[in-house]
């Protein structure tokens, strides 16, 4: 077997154990995100309809009937109010955290046209030739080299900050342009959102406080039974988000690999593309802005990890390293080399 062969397929095998795995975390999430949901409304129905019964006494022939039958089925109810809720209390709420942080990403910086057109007229050549249409291109006035991509095929925009421009020649930047205009072909921006829906909701779900004081003074089983549903809640989504980081790294890992080939084959030489990346490596090694600015960079979506933490051995990782990389660059001068004689 090729060395380009082996790549693609290391590739494939790369996604689809992602998939794998992220398809069992989702699942997990959903049915937990049910229950917990579900409960909550089963007993706040619980008080409702205590409340309106005991008003209603006098007119009802069958006192408490409606109580009676959600004790009896306490399960079933939870699981169809569960079902019902979970769009409203969890899955909107996170797409739209998701939504509102692309779109922030979408307009960071001034658009290219209006202070780098060398760089507009350089996406317009490369989108050409991928056959998208042209993204938009925004200059961030930052130090610290970065490059993300956001939006899709259609609507795809790429953000480059001002160290990147100042760092890199031209064929460099021309490379890293190329990589993210591959990230919007492969439509990886959008996969990703997807991807990070399980995840985020697990972080949700998760996120309520502990049982106050009070009503261990007030109601001690009352506080023991909070306590434990609490603690059982928290350790399941602290599993489903340590299973959802892991899907998320291996697919991230997985398509950064898929976008340098295509930069490799849109500039048709990946030299340039292995040059930036051993540049920009170089200059994340020296970091010279304060570390909130660093905490706000789009580390998941840009070209290299925003630190020596993410950038680090381990299964969480959701880049490749930037020897890895280099390899694989380097297995493709060898084979552009060969085929050019």
């Amino acid at each position: 077997m090729t060395a380009d062969r082996r790549l693609r397929l290391s590739l494939l095998c790369r996604m689809l154990a992602a998939l794998a795995v992220l398809t069992v975390v989702s699942v997990a999430v959903a049915a937990t995100a049910v229950l917990v949901g579900g409960t909550v409304a089963w007993l706040a129905l619980l008080v409702v309809v205590y409340v309106l019964e005991t008003l209603l006494l006098p007119v009802l022939g069958d006192p408490y009937a409606i109580v009676g039958t959600l004790f009896a089925n306490p399960l079933r109810v939870a699981v169809v109010a569960g079902i019902s809720l979970l769009p409203f209390l969890y899955y909107r709420p996170v797409r739209g955290e998701i939504r509102a942080f692309r779109r922030g990403l979408g307009t960071a910086g001034e658009p290219a046209t209006e202070t780098h057109p060398e760089l507009t007229k350089t996406a317009r050549r490369l989108a050409r030739q991928a056959d998208v249409p042209e993204p938009d291109v925004y200059v961030a006035d930052r130090r610290r080299p970065e490059s993300y991509a956001v939006g899709g095929r259609a609507d795809g925009t790429i953000i480059v900050t001002s160290g990147l421009v100042r760092e890199l020649s031209d064929r460099e930047v021309t490379a890293v342009l190329a990589h993210e205009i591959s990230h919007l072909v492969n439509g990886d921006s959008r996969i990703m959102s997807l991807v990070l829906v399980p995840m985020l909701t697990a972080e949700r779900v998760g996120a309520d406080d502990p049982p106050g004081k009070r009503l261990l003074v007030t109601s001690p089983l009352a506080y023991l039974a909070h306590l434990a549903l609490w603690a059982g809640v928290t350790v399941m989504t602290a599993g489903q988000r340590l299973g959802g980081q892991f899907g998320v790294a291996v697919l991230s890992r997985g398509r950064e690999l898929a976008a340098d080939r295509g930069a490799a084959e849109l500039t048709g030489s990946p030299s340039d593309l292995a040059s930036a990346l051993e540049t920009l490596d170089d200059e994340r090694a020296r970091p010279t802005e304060d570390k909130r600015t660093w905490a706000k960079s789009a580390s998941a979506l840009d070209i290299l990890p925003r630190d020596g933490a993410t950038a680090s051995g381990g299964p969480f990782r959701t880049y490749p390293s930037t020897e890895t990389r280099l390899a694989n660059l380097e297995r493709l001068v060898a084979k552009t080399t060969t085929d050019g004689q």
